[in-house]
């Protein structure tokens, strides 16, 4: 279950359970501008095995839950079931409660699949953080 879910941190009494709304047109173009970078950078870091790259746009909650040593574990599964990142699509965001829930489907090496990558964004400071991360492919959800 630790490799399909990367880090399902804990999110203020489980308010990602159900779905958002989806962002409106006019947002959507300001979601994208801070969220396809930060995603980027994150599946990339993932490729070049890179936890301080990986981590730099987490929240504290985040960092907490995903420290170098579950990041290196969990980082060593994921590659193993579906390789590489090599790229990814935006599919959609919603808005829930104070989060901004970003979809992509990726591309990997090992998985003939889309890969689905789910990042939660919450404004903190006047700066977007990453909230949680999930990824989620049939390679993945095999034991």
């Amino acid at each position: 279950m630790i490799v399909a879910v990367i880090v399902a941190a804990t999110i203020s009494g489980g308010c990602m359970e159900k779905n958002g709304v989806e962002v409106d047109d006019e947002v959507l173009e300001e979601v994208r501008e801070y969220a396809d970078p930060v995603t980027e950078n994150i599946l990339m870091a993932m490729n070049e095995n890179d936890y301080a790259r990986y981590s730099e746009d987490f929240d504290q909650t985040m960092k907490n839950a995903m420290t170098e040593a579950v990041f290196d574990e969990t980082n060593a599964v994921i590659r193993s079931k579906i390789g590489d990142y090599v790229s990814k699509e935006f599919w959609k965001a919603e808005s829930k409660d104070q989060y901004t829930l970003v979809y992509y489907k990726a591309k990997f090496t090992d998985e003939p699949a889309d890969v689905t990558v789910k990042v939660v964004f919450q404004e903190l400071n006047g700066t977007m953080k990453v909230s949680g991360l999930w990824l989620n492919s049939p390679e993945l959800r095999k034991p």
